[in-house]
């Protein structure tokens, strides 16, 4: 019986030292001053991977806003009203050469726009930039306003029609005077 034994307990200890031999021999070899984040070439996109564009928060209110392409604020700008019948509308800025580009939808993930409008055979046509298809949303509906560059010429003085996206055209009347927004001109609802 003392044979017996003596072969169980060197079956125990023998698996005791080669379990940890196995889990040791498939560990990685870290150095402990090495970081532990993946290196910068298990992080860079391959030619497949998009790289995400982060869009930049919303000004929350006008104040100190200085009018320019790509501009997203929160709100109403003064002078301009909004309406609840309608998703999108524009208004030319009280600054030459830019417009109002008004949509509502969720104050916390906004349709925005691209910072220039595009020239289409004398319509200006602005593209809108929803928000993000699994961004979490508050469940409330307000405007925000992107400010648009548009082509050269384009504001002078005269009726223009703007083609929002995919939302439709409207036709945009001039500013009733200098340095004042114009009138806004909204999509009809669907």
């Amino acid at each position: 019986m003392g044979g017996t034994h003596r072969t169980r307990l060197t079956v125990v200890l023998a698996a005791g030292l080669l379990v940890p031999a196995v889990l040791t021999s498939c560990a990685q070899p870290t150095d402990p001053g090495a970081p532990t984040t993946p290196t910068e070439d298990a992080m860079s996109p391959t030619e497949d991977t998009p790289t995400p564009i982060e869009p930049s928060a919303p000004a929350s209110d006008w104040t100190g806003v200085e009018l320019a392409p790509g501009v997203v604020v929160r709100g109403l700008p003064d002078g301009v009203e909004g309406t609840q019948d309608s998703p999108v509308g524009a208004a030319w800025s009280p600054a030459e050469g830019l417009l109002y580009v008004i949509t509502y939808g969720s104050s916390s993930c906004p349709t925005t726009t691209e910072p220039e409008a595009a020239d289409d055979g004398g319509t200006v046509v602005v593209t809108l930039v929803p928000p993000p298809a699994d961004a979490i949303c508050t469940m409330d509906y307000a405007p925000t306003t992107s400010v648009v560059g548009v082509p050269e010429g384009t504001d002078s003085g005269e009726a223009v029609s703007v083609r929002l996206g995919d939302a439709g055209t409207v036709d945009l009347a001039p500013r009733p005077a200098p340095d004042e927004p114009g009138p806004v001109a909204w999509v009809p609802a669907r």
